[in-house]
């Protein structure tokens, strides 16, 4: 082939050839892609604040005197586990009592007294149940053990139980309630609680005909609901009348619009002097004009989806699982920062020893008592 074509053919292969990839620039975010989210690009002295800020927002406090007075409290080691802190109390130490001489730091007596996972690990684990996430994905997120995640959880949720509000929704008659009961299947799993369950294996099978009950492993749970406001759900053991009376009577006031739907057990509410209104869902009818409770049984389908994310939850724990949903509920305006700083405030002052030895020996049952 002469020279001049073997070059236009040379020429005319190199232009029809698929160029070679760029070679791709190192990355400048490498290090942090490989780390666990935001929490690790803050320093663990600012996550400490924080955590310490929302324990003793008005200033250190010792567990064990309840002395507050700066003069008597002396922080004696400020960088303790990378600036938690530790304390003194003067008051403590010259008296004797017990408290490793009068020391103390801003987790003892709470539900995170002991504990030993690094405080990024600790806002990751509280950012995933916020976020509604189960125990088993948030311990992979945040690269720990299952059994380190679900003993928080277990914690938080016993401690969102133990300080639920008792105030009442509604205060008169501009105040509008919607109430309704949902039926949650669920029985008993293992030992949970403690309980041997000295029987065979539930076959389930058919549902049973009728409302549930505990017994029949359909368990009830009873809600109020306040429009543009806040909602009380109640795990019983049935829906009577005679169950749900003192509820109703303790979480609104005489003189409020109740609207169900009519279900008997919701007769005695004009008796009581509540300004009561039914729809019959059996007839088809499911809003009359305001007259509906169609935003609680919204409520309900919320609580479903919460459930089933931890796949089969114990009947025993079930109450615990719905004050967390509650609570949430309660500050669904409120983005994933604000909701987590709400929990830590409450969860950071219950009997942290009370709860620790609950979940350690099995007897979380004894926390949430069921009605009925």
């Amino acid at each position: 082939m002469p020279l001049h074509l073997a070059r236009r053919k040379a020429k005319a292969q190199r232009a029809t050839a698929t160029p070679p990839p760029p070679l791709e620039p190192p990355d400048p975010l490498a290090d942090l892609r490989a780390r666990r989210g935001w929490v690790d690009c803050i320093l663990r002295l600012e996550l400490w604040r924080v955590l310490v800020r929302i324990r003793w927002p008005h200033g250190p406090r010792c567990p064990h005197c309840g002395e507050k007075d700066p003069q008597y409290l002396e922080l004696i080691d400020p960088t303790y586990r990378d600036g938690l802190g530790r304390w003194q109390c003067r008051v403590c130490a010259e008296a004797g009592d017990p408290g490793e001489g009068g020391t103390f730091t801003p987790l003892t007596g709470t539900i995170l007294d002991g504990m030993r996972v690094d405080i990024r690990t600790f806002w990751l684990i509280v950012e995933g149940f916020v976020e509604g996430k189960a125990s088993v994905e948030t311990a992979e997120e945040a690269r720990v053990n299952r059994h380190t995640s679900d003993r928080l959880f277990r914690l938080l949720r016993a401690a969102i139980y133990q300080t639920r509000s008792t105030e009442p929704i509604a205060l008169g008659p501009e105040d509008v309630v919607e109430g309704d009961e949902v039926y949650i299947t669920a029985g008993l799993k293992g030992q949970a609680g403690g309980q041997v369950l000295d029987r065979p294996p539930r076959r389930r099978g058919l549902k049973r005909r009728g409302r549930g009950t505990w017994d029949s492993d359909k368990v009830p749970v009873f809600g109020l609901l306040r429009r543009d406001g806040e909602v009380r759900l109640f795990v019983l053991r049935n829906v009577q009348t005679e169950t749900i009376l003192p509820i109703v009577k303790q979480m609104v006031r005489q003189g409020a619009r109740v609207y169900t739907d009519n279900y008997s057990i919701y007769h005695f509410l004009s008796q009581e002097g509540y300004q009561h209104a039914t729809v019959n869902h059996n007839a088809g009818e499911y809003a009359r004009g305001e007259v509906h409770c169609n935003t609680m049984e919204c409520t309900w389908s919320w609580l479903r989806q919460m459930v089933r994310t931890y796949r089969g939850i114990s009947k025993v724990y079930l109450p615990l699982y719905v004050a967390q949903f509650e609570f949430f509920y309660n500050r669904r305006h409120k983005n994933t920062w604000n909701r987590t700083l709400d929990l830590l405030a409450v969860v950071l002052q219950v009997d942290g020893k009370a709860l620790q030895e609950c979940v350690e020996g099995r007897h979380l049952a004894k926390v949430c008592p069921v009605a009925g």
